[in-house]
C-alpha cells in the first residue's frame, strides 16, 4: 500500500496543483501501473476525461485514426493533455460533442490550461496557417527514407558481426540499432505504420514506450508524473530533493556508463513482465526483438552468433543512454518539479520551461532525426513529423516573442554537464524556473 502522504516528506509539487499520484514510489513501476494510478487519480469515472466533461469514445476506438491503441490505453483516465497535443485541426474537437456524457464531478489533477488566448493555443493557431498546404497526417517521404535505410543497415551490420565479429562492427552496429531505434520513437506519435515497430528492435517496448514516453513524459514533462523522471529512481534522482544520497549526488558520474550498458537490459526485463503479467499475452510486435539474433544465428553458430548479439545490445544501450538521458531536459537552469514555477500554467508554457534544444544537432535533419532534435516543437507538436518541424519555426518564434519566451538554443556540453549538475541539485529554484 502507498503511503498518501510520501509526498509530504520532501515537499509537494509547485507546479500549481498536481496531485500527488497514485503509485508514485512504488518499486517496480510500468506503463500499465502508471495508467492504472491515473484511473484512481483522474476522476474519469471509466470514460474518457477531456477538461471537466466526460465522453464515452469506446464506439469510436475502431474508427479512430490515429490507431485504436490510444483510445483502448487511455480509457478511464483524463487525456486533455493528449487530445490537445495530438490534434492540431480543429475536426477532432468539433466530433467531440457526439460523445458527451456528463460533466465530471472532481477537479482535474492536473492544472495545466489551455485558453483560447494562451500561449498553445494562439501557437497551434498559427501552426495550422503554417501547415496548410501540408499532409500533416502521413510521415514525409524523405523521414520514411531515412529510417527504412537504418533498418536495412542495421540488419546488415549485425550479420556482418555475426559472421565476422570485430569491435568495429560490433560497434557500427549498436550504432545504427539505436539510430533506427529513436527514428522509430518518432512514428510512435503518429498514426499506426509499420515504422513504429523499428523500436522494438531495442528490446525496449513500442506499446510501453508510447505510455512511458508519450503519454507521461512529453505531456508531463519534468513533474512528478513524469515515468521517465521516476523510473530512474533510485539510480538517478533527477528531482530536486534534499534526500539525495551522496552516491546519487556525486558518484553518478562514475556508475553511469554501467547503467547506460544495461537500459535495454532492463526494459526487456519490463517487456516480459508486463507481456504476461499486465497486457494478458504477447502481440506481434513482441516478435520483432527477437528479428536480429534469428538472422545472425542462420549465418553464424548460435553460440558464437549470441555472444557478438549481446554484446550489439550493450553498445546499442550505451548509445541510447547518451543520446536520450542528456539530451534537452536535464539542467539546474531547466524547470524540475518542486522549483517555482510561472504563474501562466498554459501547458505551451510547461512544455518550452522544461526543454532545451542543442544547437550542434539542428544543423541536419539526419541529426534532429536520430538524436531527439528540434525537441522544443517536437514537444509542442509530438503528431507533426520532424521534416516538417522547420515550417513551423516561425510561428514559434512569434508566439514566443509575444509572450516573452526565449528561443536561445544551448551546446551539447552544456546539456551532457547539466544531467550531472541535476544530479547534484538538491535546492529547488526559489525564482521563477522560466525559458
Amino acid at each position: 500500500m502507498v503511503d498518501e502522504n510520501i509526498g509530504k516528506k520532501w515537499g509537494d509539487t509547485t507546479f500549481g496543483g498536481f496531485k500527488y499520484p497514485t503509485g508514485r514510489d512504488v518499486g517496480w513501476k510500468t506503463g500499465a501501473r502508471w495508467l492504472e494510478g491515473k484511473r484512481k487519480d483522474d476522476g474519469a469515472e471509466g470514460l474518457w476525461r477531456i477538461g471537466d466533461k466526460l465522453y464515452d469514445l469506446s464506439k469510436w476506438i475502431r474508427n479512430h485514426p490515429g490507431g485504436s491503441e490510444w483510445l483502448t490505453l487511455t480509457e478511464g483516465t483524463d487525456i486533455t493533455e493528449a487530445f490537445e497535443a495530438h490534434h492540431i485541426t480543429l475536426l477532432a474537437e468539433k466530433l467531440l460533442p457526439n460523445f458527451y456524457i456528463r460533466d465530471a464531478v472532481t477537479p482535474r489533477s492536473s492544472p495545466l490550461t489551455f485558453k483560447p488566448d494562451g500561449f498553445y493555443r494562439k501557437f497551434k493557431g498559427r501552426v495550422r496557417e503554417a501547415l496548410k498546404d501540408v499532409d500533416i497526417h502521413t510521415s514525409a517521404r524523405s523521414t520514411n527514407l531515412i529510417a527504412d535505410f537504418l533498418f536495412i543497415v542495421t540488419l546488415a551490420l549485425c550479420v556482418k558481426a555475426a559472421i565476422a565479429p570485430s569491435w568495429l562492427m560490433i560497434v557500427a552496429s549498436g550504432i545504427f540499432l539505436t539510430w533506427t531505434a529513436i527514428v522509430g520513437h518518432n512514428f510512435l506519435h503518429q498514426r499506426d505504420t509499420f515504422r513504429m515497430y523499428y523500436m522494438d528492435l531495442s528490446l525496449m517496448s513500442s506499446r510501453e514506450w508510447r505510455i512511458m514516453h508519450i503519454l507521461s513524459h512529453h505531456l508531463y514533462t519534468n513533474t512528478i508524473i513524469d515515468l521517465e523522471i521516476t523510473i530512474h529512481e533510485p539510480i538517478f534522482y533527477l528531482l530536486p530533493r534534499k534526500d539525495k544520497s551522496l552516491i546519487t549526488r556525486y558518484f553518478s558520474w562514475i556508475y553511469f556508463p554501467l547503467v547506460y550498458c544495461i537500459i535495454y537490459f532492463l526494459h526487456a526485463i519490463r517487456r516480459v513482465y508486463s507481456i504476461f503479467w499486465e497486457f494478458g499475452g504477447p502481440e506481434l510486435r513482441d516478435a520483432v526483438p527477437l528479428l536480429i539474433p534469428t538472422l545472425m544465428c542462420l549465418v553464424a553458430p548460435p553460440s558464437s552468433a549470441l555472444v557478438t548479439y549481446l554484446k550489439i545490445m550493450v553498445v546499442a544501450s550505451f548509445h541510447f543512454g547518451v543520446a536520450g538521458l542528456h539530451a534537452a531536459h536535464q539542467h539546474p537552469e531547466i524547470y524540475h518539479d518542486g522549483d517555482v514555477r510561472r504563474k501562466d500554467m498554459d501547458f505551451g508554457l510547461a512544455q518550452v520551461d522544461t526543454v532545451r534544444d542543442r544547437l550542434e544537432i539542428e544543423a541536419s535533419t539526419f541529426l534532429v532525426l536520430t538524436n531527439f532534435g528540434s525537441h522544443t516543437l517536437h514537444h509542442l507538436l509530438p503528431t507533426i513529423d520532424h521534416t516538417y518541424l522547420h515550417l513551423c519555426q516561425p510561428a514559434f518564434e512569434q508566439t514566443c516573442k509575444e509572450f516573452g519566451v526565449s528561443t536561445e538554443t544551448w551546446p551539447i556540453w552544456k546539456m551532457w554537464w547539466g544531467f550531472f549538475k541535476q544530479l547534484e541539485n538538491i535546492q529547488p529554484n526559489k525564482i521563477e524556473s522560466t525559458r
